[in-house]
């Protein structure tokens, strides 16, 4: 796809949602809804899920015996003999024989065990991906409610404002009214506006994500948290920073994989030993006549002379692979931890920033925005006092609804950065 066409698909995708979210009917839907639908249909989840049976298969795989291996030998040409063909008669000559492959020193035994052990690191990669794409599906699902309550507000302040413009041209058309004054109305609906313009931009790329994440192409859906959904996010948590980075440690999936990959390093390093160790041939042979005695029947012992293979390479890849995979370790846990205090810190900041606002602010600004719009159309108020409590009133909503949205966001975070539900 060219860069015009991705523009053109990317406007008519915007004009599509504004329409949407102006004109047509939504669908509501609570976060409990939003959070079964994408277990169910979430497409990267189905396909990761694969990756599971895979590593399954080959746990099952591991487990298997080798193949014996059978083989019979007859008589092609006798030279001496009457039937100088083929001669498989009491006359004649054939042998048959088996062969079991025996692996010693615990190869089977390590090969499962390294096969366990990396279907526990698919499992974990799967986990991970679950905790990425939840975090997504959350973080856009508030943030678009969030941003729609504040265009509600813009919406409801612009239609009160259309009614003034209006009745503002007649009036200045009669020469009753200053130019200047309808000018200054004006330029307050453009900035109207222009915020609206700016939230529905982040509600665009929100609703792409959360669409995406339910495999839906409803552009209808409208996040719809019930309010029980809302006020757990400002119970707070009562849990020390260490002890969170402890729960983090216990329960990151990405954590648990970096653990599981050193497991998986010593089950290589032993299979890798155990592989120096050469594995055994047995069997059971018969031969009609071309042995010692007639219709002999012996046992065969098989094995290689380790002399110059001992698997020394493999085995020194296995131990360096083991260290670098401890170090790796090391280094994950030391972001975890950091990951955890900073995300604790952000949520205390914003905590404490949400909890100045929970006032009955919203409440008093309401009434006070009515007050000033009735005087205002009463003419008890000037056009000047008017514009400036209509801006300071539009920014303070908007920032209102931010500290709300910001609260919930570094609440989810904290629940990302330890894998628990603390919220």
């Amino acid at each position: 796809m060219d860069k015009k066409s991705y523009k053109m698909k990317s406007f008519c995708f915007y004009i599509l949602l504004v329409f949407t979210s102006s004109g047509l009917a939504q669908t509501p839907l609570t976060l409990s809804d939003c959070e079964t639908l994408f277990l169910k249909n979430n497409l990267s989840l189905l396909a990761n899920q694969y990756n599971i049976d895979k590593a399954e298969a080959t746990v099952l795989q591991s487990k298997i015996w080798d193949l014996p291996q059978v083989g019979f030998e007859v008589n092609a040409w006798a030279p001496q003999n009457d039937q100088k063909f083929f001669n498989m008669g009491k006359e004649g000559e054939k042998a048959a024989y088996i062969q079991q492959l025996i692996k010693i020193g615990g190869q089977r035994k390590n090969q499962i065990g390294l096969s366990k052990s990396n279907a526990e690191v698919i499992r974990l990669e799967f986990d991970q991906l679950l905790r990425d794409l939840k975090y997504q599906l959350r973080t856009a699902f508030f943030s678009i409610y969030f941003d729609s309550r504040s265009i509600a507000e813009i919406d409801k302040q612009r239609d009160n404002l259309k009614t003034l413009i209006d009745a503002y041209l007649i009036q200045t058309q009669k020469g009753n009214v200053a130019l200047k004054d309808l000018v200054r109305l004006q330029n307050l609906y453009l900035s109207l506006k222009n915020d609206r313009n700016l939230l529905m931009a982040e509600i665009v790329n929100n609703k792409k994500t959360l669409i995406t994440l339910l495999n839906s192409n409803d552009m209808t859906l409208q996040p719809a948290p019930t309010d029980k959904e809302l006020e757990v996010y400002q119970t707070g948590t009562l849990f020390p920073v260490t002890e969170l980075q402890q729960m983090a440690v216990t329960n990151r999936p990405d954590l648990l994989r970096s653990q599981k990959i050193i497991e998986s390093a010593n089950w290589n390093l032993k299979l890798q030993r155990s592989l120096s160790l050469p594995s055994v041939t047995l069997g059971a042979s018969y031969d009609q006549r071309g042995g010692a005695y007639d219709n002999q029947t012996n046992l065969t012992l098989g094995i290689p002379l380790p002399l110059w293979n001992q698997n020394k390479g493999n085995i020194k890849i296995a131990k360096y692979q083991l260290e670098q995979d401890k170090t790796d370790n090391r280094q994950k846990v030391l972001e975890v931890q950091n990951e955890v205090s900073a995300a604790f810190q952000k949520y205390q900041e914003l905590k404490d920033s949400f909890v100045s606002t929970r006032s009955p602010m919203a409440e008093d600004l309401q009434t006070v925005y009515q007050g000033i719009y009735t005087n205002f159309k009463k003419s008890n108020l000037s056009i000047l006092e008017f514009t400036d409590f209509m801006e300071s009133y539009n920014e303070s909503m908007i920032t209102l609804n931010q500290f709300h949205k910001n609260l919930i966001n570094a609440c989810e975070e904290l629940n990302y950065a330890t894998a628990a539900k603390l919220f």
